[in-house]
């Protein structure tokens, strides 16, 4: 059996996304993570077509999914 991958943000998250004042945006592959009086950080693919894929943020820390790597950028800006 085929587990289904969630779709979109989960509702949690969406709603966490919208109190921080957080800002996400996309060009291509690259996703931006914008917070008023934060560092903008990038996250981009890592090692596609690999066991190993997943997203990577300012090529510093790999995350297995999209969403960890947004939560792992809203606490990096949230510390700033």
């Amino acid at each position: 059996m085929i587990s289904e991958m969630p779709k979109g943000i989960q509702p949690d998250l969406l709603a966490q996304i919208r109190a921080s004042n957080t800002r996400i945006s996309c060009r291509i592959t690259t996703v931006r993570v914008e917070r008023p009086g934060a560092t903008m950080l990038e996250i981009i693919p890592r090692d596609v077509g690999t066991d190993f894929e997943g997203w990577e943020i300012e090529r510093l820390f790999g995350t297995q999914t999209l969403e960890e790597a947004i939560i792992l950028c809203m606490e990096m800006q949230a510390r700033e």
